[in-house]
């Protein structure tokens, strides 16, 4: 069993190779948009799109048929568009122009002192540390360990090019990012994943296991914590737009209180993903049949 798995991951590492090589030998405009079509056209097909489709009906249920296929569609260029952007990296973070900042003011604010920015896997979801470090040099970023050990290993080396600070998912990870906040970092986070452990959060009117890192942290250190959204503008664009800190009337309760604080970041969530529901990634087993 292990040397079927072995063989499996060595043979996704080469065609992730393949598609590195091919991706560095043109320029960005140009990968972006053929591995993009080329996602569009493939991935409806697959079986996982099936649950792109329940979600959208979980989550948007007003939607007809032809549009969830249409916000499919779409979803799976935005994916293939942000795979071939993510090998190409090095361009994201030369050629600054690309990324528009909105409320720059807020990231000024928070510049060397400590602040946890959260968001989702909206839009090119890897340029939001770029976007941060044009202000706040110390920049850390958390990411989800891939069971390919292989692809692993490659992708926190494409991350390092960004930031060398990375944190792992998990108590470990936790550890770390508190660590790090204290000595005033800036730590980047997506939450819209399903976990196993956290807090059973209120999302798009179900339950939904969530990070409760964010609203721990918080709640006990005084971190503030601030929403951001990405936009994808025109191709190989985007704007990125920096929100409020987070705040709830505190209930002298911490578990209550923690629930309270991710609920309000789950429902900025809902805002930006019902704004352009095409550039979230779908895919995601987000509502455990259990809980719901």
């Amino acid at each position: 069993m292990f040397i079927f798995k072995l063989i499996r991951y060595a043979m996704e590492m080469q065609l992730i190779v393949l598609l590195s090589i091919y991706c560095k030998l043109f320029n960005i405009d140009k990968t972006s948009k053929q591995i993009g079509l080329l996602s569009r056209k493939l991935g409806p097909k697959l079986g996982i799109s099936k649950r792109a489709n329940q979600n959208l009906l979980k989550a948007i249920p007003t939607l007809n048929k032809r549009k969830r296929l249409e916000i499919i569609r779409d979803m799976w260029e935005n994916l293939g568009r942000t795979s071939a952007e993510f090998f190409n990296i090095k361009t994201l973070i030369k050629e600054k122009s690309r990324i528009n900042i909105k409320g720059r003011e807020i990231l000024e604010e928070n510049k060397n002192n400590g602040v946890i920015y959260v968001s989702g896997h909206i839009a090119n979801w890897e340029i939001i540390p770029i976007a941060i470090k044009e202000v706040d040099h110390l920049v850390g970023a958390v990411f989800r360990e891939s069971n390919n050990y292989f692809f692993n290993k490659w992708m926190i080396q494409q991350r390092k090019l960004i930031t060398k600070h990375q944190f792992p998912k998990g108590p470990s990870g936790t550890k770390e990012i508190l660590n790090f906040l204290k000595d005033n970092g800036s730590v980047a986070m997506l939450v819209d994943q399903k976990l196993s452990n956290g807090v059973k959060a209120n999302f798009f009117g179900l339950n939904a296991m969530t990070a409760s890192t964010p609203a721990s942290l918080s709640l006990k250190y005084g971190y503030p914590v601030v929403p951001l959204k990405v936009k994808r503008k025109n191709g190989v664009n985007f704007e990125i737009e920096f929100f409020d800190k987070i705040e709830i009337d505190k209930t002298g309760n911490i578990d209550t209180d923690i629930l309270n604080f991710t609920n309000k970041i789950n429902l900025f969530l809902e805002k930006i993903i019902s704004d352009k529901p095409e550039e979230w990634f779908w895919l995601h087993n987000r509502w455990d049949k259990r809980f719901n």
